[in-house]
């Protein structure tokens, strides 16, 4: 029994430490920042949104969102040209981003002032490409307001 222990605990953890190498390879190769507080500075700094990406190391639909909708040449091109975007897991970076931004459903993505500190959007779920480049225009219209 402590031999299964001890293996549960290390296979756990090289787990945890893969798919978390897996978000930082993804903010690293998209552009996305992983520190919210750094995150907001900048976007306050050029007067952009903050679009934080609340994921789960766990979560297929998180990878699908990532893969089909976010890693898309015109979504990417959109978020980067338009927002300061971050991205957190909800469990193993749950202490670095505010609480009024935790989600008991992922992916979620909250799109933020950062001068008011105000959500503009949520979107809840996995979201197709079209659909998800509308909540861009959608939210770019309520910033500029």
């Amino acid at each position: 029994m402590e031999e299964f222990v001890k293996f549960f605990i290390i296979f756990f953890t090289m787990a945890m430490t893969l798919f978390g190498a897996n978000i930082d390879t993804f903010a690293a190769n998209m552009g996305y920042y992983r520190d919210y507080d750094t995150a907001l500075v900048q976007a306050k700094k050029e007067n952009k949104p903050l679009m934080l990406v609340l994921v789960g190391d766990y979560c297929p639909w998180c990878r699908k969102f990532e893969r089909k909708t976010l890693q898309r040449e015109s979504v990417a091109l959109s978020v980067n040209k338009n927002f300061i975007p971050l991205i957190v897991d909800r469990n193993l970076d749950k202490k670095s981003y505010p609480e009024a931004y935790s989600s008991p459903r992922i992916p979620t993505t909250y799109f933020i002032d950062p001068k008011k500190g105000a959500k503009l959007f949520e979107s809840l779920g996995y979201v197709k490409k079209d659909e998800f480049l509308a909540t861009i225009d959608e939210v770019l219209q309520k910033y500029k307001k």
